[in-house]
């Protein structure tokens, strides 16, 4: 866990922080002193208001955690620059303590070739503020008909696979592609959902969607794809 400040080489304390660290079930108010930009201790219950040579910024009971990761990020880059890019996405990312961006590919042109991928990871170097990875598309144009090249795409630089919002409808390219990618040790990021049994659906079905009077999908359309998809 690292900490960037403005202090350079100096010490910086955190205190009446609410420290939160889900790896040791850490959740107690209390101060956090950093050091040369890396955390040199963890105090909860600490209430110092004081430290030799050391910047104080006083969290005011403001939640103090690692960074967190966004697994499923759009970040509107390649093909929706107008509506937000890789560098404005990883700004308002980082304001909100997210420290990690895991971008989905259902951009224009879709990332399901090596060298889109290659160029994501070539732009979020240059232009995102936070670490910024891509997935790659499952199958080519998010369209459920051909799986993608999985092992180059996962060469060049891909850390998991997906259509998106789009289901694999057609098993036999769904049971290629988890064959695929058990081979290369590659995750595989599915949305569980038959078209069919959702047609429609706004809502979960449900007394809630009946009082309503909303169409709702059933949850069978969930269930039958994660039990076709684990066999």
């Amino acid at each position: 866990m690292m900490a960037r400040t403005d202090s350079g080489g100096g010490r910086t304390v955190f205190v009446n922080a609410r420290l939160i660290d889900p790896a040791s079930g850490l959740d107690a108010t209390g101060a956090l002193v950093v050091a040369d930009g890396r955390i040199a201790s963890v105090r909860p219950g600490d209430t110092l208001t004081a430290h030799a040579d050391a910047e104080i910024i006083d969290c005011g009971g403001h939640l103090l955690t690692p960074g967190l990761i966004d697994a499923q990020v759009f970040s509107g880059e390649p093909g929706f620059e107008h509506r937000e890019t890789l560098g404005s996405a990883s700004r308002a990312a980082a304001a909100g303590g997210v420290t990690t961006m895991i971008c989905r590919p259902d951009t224009d042109p879709v990332i399901d070739e090596a060298a889109l991928v290659d160029y994501f990871a070539r732009r979020a170097r240059d232009t995102a503020v936070v670490n910024a990875y891509p997935m790659a598309a499952l199958t080519q144009g998010l369209e459920g008909g051909v799986m993608t090249e999985i092992g180059l795409l996962r060469e060049a630089g891909a850390i998991a696979f997906t259509d998106g919002t789009m289901p694999v409808a057609n098993p036999a390219v769904m049971r290629q592609a988890l064959t695929y990618a058990r081979n290369f040790d590659a995750l595989v990021v599915a949305r569980p959902m038959d078209r069919q049994l959702a047609a429609g659906g706004v809502m979960n079905e449900g007394e809630i969607s009946a009082r309503l009077g909303l169409p709702g999908a059933a949850a069978t359309a969930e269930v039958v794809m994660v039990e076709r998809d684990m066999r």
